[in-house]
């Protein structure tokens, strides 16, 4: 009898350990064409990278993570080929409860990247994509900018400044309207504190302002709301 009940509570044990090391976020997927390396799972706490898991890849190359996270955020995946070279080797990736995949290849690892099953990570992808439009036309005028000055020629040089202006204030447009319209999403004060956070105050405080009440609370929230406090004590001291 003695040994019968002992059975059970040792059961019973491993059960809760199970439970213990479930999470709310399960994220699972594979890197085509990984052999060996070993896969960590990050987050920024406090601005310092810290690493939740991490996985040893020996011949197959897929992967399972189980955590757990309060609220959506953006965590990492960094792949440690042992090649000495930490460059391309990081996937950001906006997660947020439930069950997510990701899967990408060695040779592309952040270039090839498919993320599904989290709605926050669908929105951040269609913002970068529209962004990038700016950001590109901007690097081509940059390096007309390189080649007028190369050739002294003031009034181009002129000219091309003038346009980075207007594509920089047609860029601060666009991200206040996107977050006036999307002002009850995780993604929004995290895409001002990352695109936006040296921008003139007032554009930051007005974001800031018309956030819904639940993202105000939630961590990019208070992220953009100590942004906001920093930048104003900064301009304070300036006068």
């Amino acid at each position: 009898m003695l040994r019968k009940i002992t059975v059970i509570l040792i059961a019973l044990g491993f059960i809760a350990c199970g439970n213990e090391t479930k999470g709310n976020l399960t994220i699972s997927g594979k890197i085509d064409g990984l052999k060996q390396g070993t896969l960590f799972l990050q987050k920024v706490k406090d601005t310092t990278l810290i690493t939740l898991d991490s996985l040893v890849i020996n011949g197959d190359p897929s992967f399972s993570f189980s955590t757990t996270i309060d609220e959506p955020e953006v965590l990492y995946l960094y792949l440690d080929k042992k090649d000495f070279n930490d460059l391309n080797d990081r996937i950001d990736f906006f997660a947020e409860p439930g069950e997510m995949t990701i899967n990408t290849t060695l040779r592309r690892f952040q270039n090839d990247v498919k993320v599904t099953g989290s709605k926050n990570h669908d929105d951040l992808v269609k913002f970068k994509e529209f962004m990038t439009k700016f950001n590109t036309k901007e690097l081509a005028l940059l390096k007309d900018g390189i080649e007028a000055q190369k050739e002294s020629d003031a009034k181009k040089i002129q000219e091309i400044n003038t346009q980075i202006a207007n594509y920089n204030k047609s860029r601060m447009r666009y991200i206040l309207n996107y977050a006036f319209t999307n002002n009850d999403k995780e993604i929004t004060p995290y895409i001002v504190t990352t695109e936006t956070y040296d921008a003139n105050i007032r554009f930051l405080d007005t974001i800031y302002q018309q956030l819904t009440p639940k993202i105000l609370e939630s961590k990019y929230g208070k992220k953009l709301k100590a942004l906001v406090a920093k930048r104003k004590a900064e301009e304070a001291e300036a006068k």
